[in-house]
């Protein structure tokens, strides 16, 4: 009688999960089949039995963060789709700057997971909602994903992608010193900026973009 082999213990969820740790603990360098075959103990093609090659374990690194953010924000009645979106917005900015090195992989990964495609949907209802026309709504879910997406890429740049980020206040500071060192005769314009550009690293100055945009995509649906 034939004898069976050893029970597979690894799952699609658990090759993410360990990428992701990867991605936390050591940033986006360090992210690579091999290196979650060595945390898991297992060889590489055991890992190519759960993603098809690198795309494949960033696709689910992504699906994995994203099916963690709070869906329910853009639920709510439709005369308040400018706060279902704000709150949302805000909230996934919150969970990618908690996950620096996979915010920084959404800038070349795939995104196509299922929670990806779940996000554009959601979108896509509120700014219905909001009234703006089918090519509108899909143009405006671009601009939301890009607005997101990129600032806290941006934010993540000037730091070395581990988590936990340093607290804002501190990254603030590093941008005020830095920005200092400007040339007041080269770019005087900038000196004069420098306290409100060190802020950009902000909540607030998220949420004042997010308003701009929403102030854009609410005139477009006039």
């Amino acid at each position: 009688m034939a004898t069976r082999g050893p029970k597979r213990t690894l799952t699609v969820e658990k090759v993410a999960a360990t990428a992701l740790q990867l991605l936390d603990d050591e940033g986006p360098a360090a992210l690579s089949v091999r290196g979650v075959a060595a945390a898991l103990a297992v060889r590489p093609n055991a890992i190519y039995t759960y993603v098809p090659d690198r795309a494949g374990l960033e696709r689910a690194v992504i699906e994995l963060v994203l099916s963690q953010s709070q869906l329910e924000l853009l639920e709510g009645p439709a005369r308040h789709w400018r706060k279902r979106i704000r709150d949302y917005a805000v909230s996934l900015r919150a969970l990618l700057l908690d996950h620096p090195g996979a915010a920084m992989l959404m800038m070349s990964a795939p995104m196509d997971s299922p929670s990806a495609l779940e996000v554009g949907e959601r979108l896509l209802g509120v700014l219905a909602d909001a009234g703006l026309s089918p090519t509108a709504r899909a143009r405006g879910v671009w601009l939301l994903i890009v607005q997101v997406v990129g600032s806290v890429a941006l934010d993540v740049a000037e730091t070395d992608g581990r988590r936990p980020l340093p607290p804002e206040a501190e990254r603030v500071v590093a941008r005020r010193q830095a920005l200092s060192q400007l040339d007041a005769e080269v770019w005087p314009r900038s000196v004069a900026a420098v306290d409100v550009q060190a802020s950009w690293v902000t909540s607030e100055q998220f949420v004042w973009s997010i308003d701009r945009v929403l102030d854009g995509l609410a005139a477009a649906a006039r």
